[in-house]
């Protein structure tokens, strides 16, 4: 078997173990440092507000760039977001200036990297279902990276909001970014025939934009892969919160998160193959499926139960591998297709799927957090217990439900070749 996925995915093992630092950790980890909660989150909605600006703008940059113009933006990114890491991380003086600023600075090199980085899975194969294997592997040393960032508490023997943690953290990312997107670099291979469009002269961005809601399967994808990120967006924000406040099984936290992404890596797999078998909507439909039936049963969880919430997380968790690696196979085919039609359009599609992703997570904070504090969060009343339970599970379900039915009729439509 090719080692292609292999040299394309590593890098994506560190890139992922910053998620849970920068998302779950960083707030608590500034508030211990002196920095009020109102200033840090909003530090955090300001800096993740820019990125709705620059993921487009960045990604039309790179479909007028030539091959080697990708990798110039993936490693100047790689040496932004290490310097800025240490800043972020590591603060002398923390502030909301400080926050804000390298919370800017890293949030805009992430972008640097990510944009090329997901636009090659569109480019190293003309092949739909061997991109499912790209982006398998890709996401499954996401996970991984997940997993390795969740252990380190425990390894080290320290708290989450430790700065020990966060300059094991640091050293690691630096260590393994720089090797794995070396590898890559060196290594991936990126036939002709994906390039030959890149010599084509600039399209306006305005053009390109109505192309793409032009295009039936952009827009079938495009709504559809907002709405389940919103939906995932939502326990992953609360997840803390609920296990703490309304499971009362806080020091069980890493164990449910653990099992979660383990049932994630055990399924990815069985996913692609079923892919490959009865087509990657269909496969995406029922894990949307799988995670819905699994998640409602959190209704019927009471404060203490650890073995029912680890069986919901543990099979919910089985769908997350078809919610990273096939959406992501499909964004893949969308962007090969339009970039035949339309030329060079990888980078201004994964753009928008990354700007789509991040005002996912924009609203499910925005959102969420303000219904729960207004609902009396700090005393524990019956209503905030309700609300968490509705934004957690009801409303998830509700929207998964939803981009259920969207797929199956824009299915009937006819609005996909995947």
């Amino acid at each position: 078997m090719s080692a292609q996925p292999l040299w394309y995915g590593l890098p994506a093992w560190p890139l992922a173990m910053l998620a849970i630092p920068l998302y779950v950790y960083l707030p608590a980890y500034y508030h211990e440092l002196g920095v009020g909660l109102a200033a840090i989150g909003l530090a955090l909605l300001l800096a993740r507000v820019s990125d709705l600006v620059t993921d487009p703008v960045l990604g039309w940059l790179r479909d007028h760039l030539s091959a080697r113009g990708h990798y110039l933006m993936i490693i100047i990114g790689w040496a932004l977001l290490l310097f800025g890491l240490w800043f972020l991380l590591l603060p002398t003086t923390p502030s909301f200036w400080t926050l804000l600023f390298w919370s800017l600075v890293v949030y805009f090199a992430w972008t640097l990297i990510m944009i090329p980085y997901q636009a090659l899975s569109a480019e190293v194969t003309a092949s739909l279902h061997y991109k499912t294997s790209f982006t398998a592997v890709r996401e499954g040393f996401a996970i991984i990276g997940v997993l390795s960032v969740l252990s380190l508490p425990v390894a080290l023997g320290v708290l989450p909001t430790s700065r020990d943690l966060f300059v094991t953290v640091y050293l690691l990312v630096a260590a393994l970014l720089t090797l794995f997107l070396g590898l890559m670099l060196w290594r991936l291979q990126r036939p002709a025939l994906a390039l030959v469009k890149n010599n084509q002269s600039a399209r306006d961005v305005i053009v390109k934009l109505r192309s793409i809601w032009e295009d039936a399967a952009s827009r079938r994808l495009l709504p559809a892969y907002f709405l389940n990120s919103l939906a995932n967006a939502l326990p992953a924000t609360l997840f803390v919160l609920f296990v703490q406040g309304y499971l009362d099984l806080e020091s069980y936290t890493g164990v449910l998160l653990v099992a979660y992404f383990i049932a994630g890596i055990m399924a990815l797999p069985a996913w692609a193959w079923l892919a490959k078998r009865i087509g990657k909507y269909q496969a995406w439909q029922l894990s949307i499926l799988l995670a819905s039936l699994s998640f409602i049963w959190v209704f019927a969880l009471e404060p203490g139960n650890l073995i029912g919430f680890l069986i919901i997380s543990f099979i919910s968790g089985l769908s997350l591998g078809a919610d990273v690696a096939l959406p992501s196979s499909i964004q893949a085919d969308v962007a090969q297709d339009l970039s035949k039609q339309q030329g060079p359009m990888n980078g201004v599609l994964f753009g928008i799927w990354g700007m789509l992703t991040k005002l996912a997570l924009a609203l499910a904070v925005g959102l969420s957090l303000p219904l729960i504090d207004w609902a009396g969060w700090e005393q524990q009343t019956a209503t905030s217990m309700t609300m968490i339970l509705w934004l957690y599970a009801g409303v998830p379900v509700m929207i998964k439900l939803v981009v259920l039915a969207y797929l199956q009729y824009t299915g009937r439509q006819g609005m996909t070749k995947a």
